[in-house]
C-alpha cells in the first residue's frame, strides 16, 4: 500500500497540489461574499472638507432610524461615501473626481449631502439631476453634528426609499 501511495504521489503531486489551492481559493471567494454586508443605503457627501470616522458613523446611525431594511438582511446598513472634492475648482484629486463620476454614472448613491447643489449640478452636468436641495441646518434630526452648511438633495431616478428618506428627515 506504501508502494501504491508514493507511486501515485509522485506522477499526481502537481496536480494534487493545484486542486488543493483551486479549492482554498474557491472556498475563500465564496465566504467573502457570503460575509459581505450589502448597503440598504448609499450616501454620497460632496465636500471638500474633512469628517472624522465618528461623524460619518453619527450621520449614518441617525439616518438609519429613518430607513428601512431594504435588501432583507436583517438589518438598516447606511454607508456614507465621501467625495473631498470643491466642484468648479481647478487643482483637484483626480481620484476624487473619478470616484464621484463612477458614483454618478453608476447610479450607486441616491441621497446625497452637497456643499454646493447649483455646482454640483453643473459641473455634473445633467448626469444626476437631483431634487431641490434642502439645507442641512434645516433638518433637526442632523443639524449639530458636523454637517451644517452642506444641503440634502435625492436623485431624481433614485429608488422610492431614498426619497422617502429625505421626506422623514425633512418633516
Amino acid at each position: 500500500m506504501k508502494k501504491k501511495i508514493q507511486n501515485f504521489w509522485y506522477y499526481h503531486k502537481t496536480v494534487f497540489l493545484i486542486a488543493v489551492l483551486v479549492a482554498a481559493a474557491g472556498t475563500y471567494l465564496f465566504l467573502q461574499q457570503t460575509k459581505t454586508v450589502k448597503p440598504d443605503y448609499e450616501v454620497a457627501i460632496v465636500s471638500p472638507d474633512y469628517f472624522s470616522p465618528e461623524q460619518l458613523s453619527a450621520l449614518a446611525d441617525k439616518l438609519r432610524q429613518f430607513g428601512n431594511d431594504c435588501n432583507g438582511d436583517g438589518s438598516v446598513v447606511v454607508n456614507p461615501r465621501v467625495y473631498r472634492v470643491a466642484l468648479g475648482m481647478e487643482g483637484q484629486d483626480s481620484n476624487q473626481i473619478s470616484a464621484l463620476d463612477a458614483d454618478l454614472v453608476g447610479n450607486v448613491s441616491g441621497l446625497f449631502l452637497l456643499d454646493d447643489p447649483a455646482v454640483f449640478e453643473e459641473v455634473t452636468n445633467g448626469i444626476c439631476e437631483s431634487s431641490e436641495a434642502v439645507p442641512v441646518s434645516g433638518c433637526e434630526v442632523l443639524r449639530g453634528h458636523g454637517f451644517d452648511g452642506l444641503f440634502l438633495a435625492v436623485r431624481i431616478k433614485a429608488d422610492e426609499k431614498y426619497v422617502a428618506m429625505l421626506d422623514a428627515l425633512t418633516a
